[in-house]
């Protein structure tokens, strides 16, 4: 089946993940911890970030969790804020370091090169939809990609297929069409449950060849080698 359309994840996939999010991570994580040192160490170290750094590993709340996820685990672990008020702080701390994000190298060209070849793209993140719409327009994408789900949009939390299930019935392509394509298992995982043309696994964000290669069809070092699957069977 020929590929038509792609479902970008968004961070660590268009974006680089850790010269973007270190910093954010531990401003998050300071905020929720109301100024106590030690409890902001542990709600890095239970959102699976280095507690020192604020590097995240791969598949955990950070990497791949969505902010009331993060907000639910760390209300349990002692952050003494109503559940709403953290999930919406946290998701306007990730909106505004959409603003500065720093999108992968070669990245542009390559939507641009998949755009003018008639490829129909969207994004499906576990950040918010506002959050993926800011990134878009602040990295001058935004004119390339017809769909966005964020974990807010209705469409369900990865691996659930549903955002690529949305994403085929507003372009009018099926799924046997469609490629998938992101940093972490949870990603490629959505591309098997939604039986996707083709699952592509991405080493520019935090999973691992080792850990992704088994679900993937192929592993790629970023989003600038993609202009060679449009179009081919």
């Amino acid at each position: 089946m020929t590929i038509k359309a792609i479902l970008f994840d968004k961070d660590g996939t268009l974006l680089d993940y850790h010269a973007t999010w270190t910093s954010i991570n531990l401003q998050a994580a300071e905020f929720a911890a109301g100024g106590d040192p030690a409890l902001a160490r542990r709600l890095l170290a239970l959102a699976d970030a280095d507690p020192d750094t604020g590097r995240a590993h791969a598949g955990g709340l950070f990497a791949a969790g969505n902010s009331a996820e993060i907000a639910d685990a760390w209300i349990a672990d002692g952050a003494a804020m109503p559940r709403a008020a953290l999930i919406a702080a946290i998701d306007l701390i990730f909106t505004d370091a959409m603003r500065t994000a720093v999108p992968i190298e070669g990245g542009l060209a390559a939507i641009r090169a998949l755009h003018a070849q008639g490829c129909r793209m969207g994004v499906a993140s576990s950040d918010s939809a506002a959050a993926i719409r800011v990134f878009l327009e602040s990295a001058g994408l935004a004119a390339y990609f017809d769909f966005i789900a964020g974990y807010d949009s209705g469409h369900g939390h990865k691996p659930d297929p549903g955002a690529l299930f949305a994403f085929c019935r507003e372009i009018g392509i099926p799924p046997a069409s469609t490629a998938m394509v992101g940093d972490n298992i949870q990603d490629l995982q959505l591309a098997r449950a939604g039986q996707a043309g083709l699952a592509v696994a991405v080493l520019s964000g935090t999973g691992t060849a080792e850990t992704m290669a088994p679900l993937a069809d192929i592993v790629i070092p970023d989003i600038s080698h993609l202009g060679q699957l449009v179009g081919k069977d």
